[in-house]
This record gives C-alpha cells, structure tokens and sequence, in this order.
C-alpha cells in the first residue's frame, strides 16, 4: 500500500517529490472529450492513456471512501413534515497533489427517507406519509468529478452533488377530510436525496478541526452545520466519511468495475422505459388513476 496521503493541510506524506512543471497538454484525456466522429479504436486509446495517467505514484493516490449521513429533514412550508434522512455511499476516488483535491471518480449511493407529517388549510385537514427510496451508480472523468476535498479552500464537502436529480422514487399518502368528505391519495414521483449538510471548513488544520490523519488514511465525524436553503425547510443530522489508500492498479481496477456498473444500469433504465411504453396494461392504470383523480377533484368542488 502506497503512504501517500494528506497528514494535514498543505503537508503531503510522500516519499517522493512532486514532479513540477506543466503536467497536462493538448493530447491528455483529462482535458480531451472524444468528438462524435472519434473511432471506437481511438475511443479505447483515450481511455487507455487516461487510466495510465492516473497510475502516476509521483501525482496520484487513490482510496476507497465511505461516508454516512443521518439526521432529521423539517418542511413547514405547507403543513408539518418531519422525517429521517438516511444516505450512505461508497467510492473510489483520487488525491491529486498537483492541485492538492480529492476527486470521486466513483460512487455507489443508497439513500432512504421517511417522514409523516399533517395538512391543514381552510378546507379541510389531513396525513400525510413519504416513502422515498433510491440506489445509483456514478462513474466520473477527472475533468468531470465531484471534489470530496478541497486543501486550497480548506473545505470537506458531505454528499457532492449527484449526475442525476431524478434517481429516487417518492411515494407520498395522503389521508384527509376535504369539507366533509373522506379522501385518500398516492402519488409517485422521482427526485433527488434530501441530503441537507453543508460543507465543513477545515481552515486551521485538519486534525484540529476534528479530522484523524495517517499516512494511510483521512477520517471524520461531525455534526452538520445548521442549515436551513429556504424558509420553513431545515435539516439537522452528523456526517461520517472515511477514505483508505490503496494501490493504483486495485484503485484502477474498482474505477473501470464502477463504469461498466453505470453502463450496466443506464442500459436497463432504458430497456425499462420501453417496456413502460409498450405496455398496455400500466396504460390503463394510469388512465384510471386520472379518472378517479378527477372524480374526486369534481366532488371536491
């Protein structure tokens, strides 16, 4: 195992020097985006030299991360909702020394929400309860990647933005009088996780801001800083993350098992929405879905 990890801001535990100088030209994959008339061959060639860049010791260290996010998500902007946030990732990622940022060039993320909550306008009242689930794999170019860690801002961030806003499933019951008259109603959407937890500075010094460093290894664990994006909506909840070194060729190897992961399941949402289309069965579900929708909108009224 390489000992070639962070042990504080700015200070890199290495056993070699930096190479200096100008690392990327024109013909360096981190920068170069096949065009759509770029032959499969040279397609293979591209990602060949990019994978044997990042086996560069001199420049990159890879570890595998973890990182954990529980707490609890508040919305009072129409009525009372309040429930538990569980999100949980795994990933591959990539120190560069060069720019001093941890990269996550993979990721695998299960995410799951529950809350029950009440409504209440000048109509009527009511339950409300949300189901939300979701499970994704990432895959990320450099050039392209979520930073975990930034040492020239001095910032962790928990839970980089996701590719995709629409990988969780949303199942919403509500259970209510509207003057008078018993409803009850689900609805399904998808969306993105409600993973509130802003970043955490680390300005100062890793270690005194909370972090356990070795040459192997970053860890840390806190509490997420108050936050509330918009009026009536908060989270408060702790955040865990931990990332280990490991060798290049282990470290390339779980990068190409989490590309041919997200192609495997990017191909199956497609197979899937054809089969949606073609079906004409969840055809006449939904149509009696909308038709019971707005029976109960004409009673409403």
């Amino acid at each position: 195992m390489e000992k070639k990890l962070i042990l504080g801001l700015g200070a890199i535990a290495t056993t070699g020097a930096i190479a200096g100088g100008v690392y990327l030209s024109q013909n360096n994959p981190f920068n170069l985006e096949p065009s759509p008339d770029t032959s499969t061959e040279d397609q293979q060639k591209i990602e060949k030299l990019y994978f044997e860049e990042l086996q560069d010791k001199e420049r990159y260290t890879f570890c595998q991360g973890k990182e954990k996010i529980t707490g609890t998500y508040k919305n009072s902007i129409v009525g009372s909702e309040s429930g538990q946030v569980d999100y949980r990732s795994e990933d591959i990622s990539v120190f560069d020394k060069e720019n001093q940022k941890l990269y996550i060039l993979g990721r695998t993320i299960d995410y799951k929400y529950h809350s029950q909550g009440n409504l209440s306008n000048l109509i009527g009242e009511g339950s409300l309860e949300t189901k939300e689930s979701g499970n994704i794999t990432e895959y990320y170019k450099k050039n392209m990647a979520p930073v975990r860690l930034d040492y020239n801002a001095n910032i962790l961030y928990p839970a980089p933005d996701r590719k995709r806003t629409d990988w969780v499933m949303i199942t919403t019951k509500g259970i209510g009088a509207v003057m008078g008259l018993a409803q009850e109603r689900v609805d399904e959407e998808t969306g993105d996780a409600k993973v509130l937890c802003p970043y955490f500075s680390l300005a100062g010094g890793a270690l005194k801001n909370g972090a356990i460093v070795t040459p192997d290894s970053f860890s840390f664990q806190g509490t997420c800083p108050d936050n509330s994006p918009n009026p009536g909506v908060s989270f408060s909840g702790n955040f865990e993350f931990e990332c280990n070194n490991i060798g290049s060729s282990e470290g390339i190897d779980l990068l190409k098992n989490y590309e041919e992961k997200e192609e495997l399941s990017d191909f199956k949402g497609i197979i899937n929405s054809q089969e949606k289309v073609a079906d004409p069965e969840a055809l006449r579900v939904k149509l009696e879905e909308m038709k019971k929708e707005m029976q109960a909108d004409q009673r409403a009224n």
